[in-house]
């Protein structure tokens, strides 16, 4: 009976990770191509002085939020009383658009100041402007993000963030690609796209949540506030881990330094794209089990939720790490292939999530918010003191070394934390053991390539592809596939009245 209710639990994971994932990989890809087709383009100048006010407009936006998206996403699932749910958005949007739209005007007054004295280049400043504009609308989107995520719903997700957002994005940049414009139609580009986001957004939260209700409004602003301030400062933090090497490589470097580095970072990123997909849908669920004490589906709906991260993560982790070169050249182009080596040392701090799994989705559950807050403060303080040790020495280098230190910190304390509250732990035989065997793989495979073959792209495409069915096979006969996995698929066998008799017959003979 327990194996059937987590395989149910498992079935909604699988099927709200699969539609966000979905999403998260469309929008990948669209944004992906939108960004090599701009950074081409513009040049690692100019396309350092486009990262700069996107990063300054993404850190401002989550600053002004106070981790009110955060908090919407957390207490909408555990109220029932109508007056309650709308309480929560109302009085979360009352305190977030004031703020943000001064905060707007704020950073479009100091847009001069802050290209000058901080970043040595008055060009940054109209670009600044620009994403100053945006920044209200920025702000609205991620409210609305976070009523999504508290409906418990993910199409919505899927059309705001996934499609509405780096569509449109493509779409403006197609237009500056043709016309041949300049840096600051790019900016416009971008930023137009988050209006259209934060538009279709506001739609959603008026059409589709309570927040126009016929219900009274629940005042909850001082409880809004109280839960949210420690995940304000968190998200202050992790935006400190996120933007902050940008900026001092702005400041000590040069812009043309920051538009190579913001090419290897979204590389390193990609990584993490399991990880979002699950950690979106493993929040809500792991917070309703919090709530009915069911400690030992929390521990096992996790488990299964890290094992799948790590799996899925490990292949494109070994590609971008071997062969970091390659994959710079193939897709940005030549002129960014300086930071290669830094793009391997981030992808292995990037790869440090998918190892541990959605740690601190989880901790923000089972409402340890504070705790997370004490985490990140002590490793943002650490990453920058890394920063301004390592960038004016290393500069590339140097902050990819500082990023990846201050995730691999993070996440070590989350795990330890999460285990000794909880005593969840992601590690289990059916996770390591294909791991392990896959790495041993790879290493006698990267070994006889490198030393008795030039690469190519296509030996690379043929050797990924070869490793992968050998990775499939290794997954299978190791342990990675485990009773809940099983049952999930004997289920869509019985819901679709599909014939899966040989799938079965296969399954016996390699899975243990």
């Amino acid at each position: 009976m327990g194996s059937a209710i987590q395989a149910e639990r498992l079935r909604t994971l699988f099927k709200g990770a699969g539609i966000v994932f979905a999403g998260v990989v469309l929008e990948l890809v669209v944004s992906f191509v939108a960004k090599l087709l701009i950074a081409r383009y513009l040049g690692p100048t100019d396309y350092g002085a486009v990262s700069i006010g996107l990063k300054l407009m993404t850190a401002t936006s989550i600053f002004v939020l106070v981790g009110l998206d955060s908090g919407v996403g957390r207490y909408l699932p555990r109220r029932d009383d109508p007056a309650d749910r709308r309480g929560v958005l109302k009085s979360a949007l009352e305190i977030a658009l004031p703020v943000g739209f001064l905060a707007g005007v704020g950073l479009f007054l100091t847009a001069d100041p802050i290209a000058v004295r901080v970043f040595h280049d008055p060009a940054v400043a109209p670009v600044i402007r620009v994403f100053s504009v945006v920044l209200p609308f920025a702000v609205v989107f991620r409210m609305a993000i976070g009523g999504v995520q508290g409906m418990q719903q993910s199409l919505p997700k899927v059309f705001i963030q996934n499609l509405t957002l780096p569509i449109s994005r493509f779409l403006l940049i197609a237009v500056v690609l043709l016309y041949g414009l300049g840096t600051v139609a790019a900016a416009w580009a971008y930023g137009a796209a988050y209006v259209f986001a934060g538009l279709l957004g506001g739609y959603y939260l008026v059409r589709y949540t309570p927040l126009f209700a016929d219900a009274p409004a629940t005042p909850m602003h001082r409880e809004l506030v109280a839960f949210s301030a420690p995940l304000m400062i968190t998200a202050a933090m992790l935006q400190v881990l996120s933007h902050i090497d940008t900026f001092f490589l702005g400041y000590f470097a040069s812009t043309t330094v920051v538009g190579v580095y913001n090419v290897v970072y979204p590389l390193a990123q990609l990584l993490t794209v399991v990880l979002s997909a699950f950690g979106f849908i493993v929040m809500p669920v792991i917070s309703s089990l919090d709530a009915g004490d069911s400690v030992g589906e929390m521990r096992r709906t996790y488990q299964l939720s890290a094992k799948w991260i790590l799996l899925a993560t490990l292949p494109v982790f070994l590609v971008v790490v071997l062969f970091p070169e390659m994959v710079i050249r193939v897709t940005f182009g030549a002129e960014y292939d300086g930071g290669a080596l830094a793009l391997s040392v981030l992808a292995v701090g990037f790869f440090t999530h998918a190892v541990v799994g959605p740690n601190g989705n989880t901790l923000t559950s089972v409402g340890r918010t504070r705790l997370i807050m004490y985490d990140n403060v002590a490793v943002a303080a650490t990453n920058v003191a890394l920063n301004l040790l390592l960038i004016p020495e290393y500069g590339l280098l140097g902050a990819a070394v500082a990023t990846s230190v201050s995730y691999g910190l993070l996440n070590a304390l989350y795990t330890y934390q999460l285990y000794g509250e909880t005593g969840i732990q992601p590690f289990t035989a059916g996770m390591v053991r294909p791991s392990l065997i896959a790495l041993l793989v790879v290493g006698v495979v990267y070994w006889v390539t490198t030393t008795f073959f030039a690469v190519t792209l296509p030996l690379l495409v043929v050797g990924f592809g070869a490793f992968v069915s050998l990775y499939a096979l290794v997954v299978l006969r190791f342990g990675g596939i485990e009773e809940e996995e099983l049952l999930l698929l004997w289920s869509f066998e019985e819901r679709f009245d599909v014939d899966l008799g040989p799938l079965k017959r296969i399954a016996e003979k390699i899975v243990p």
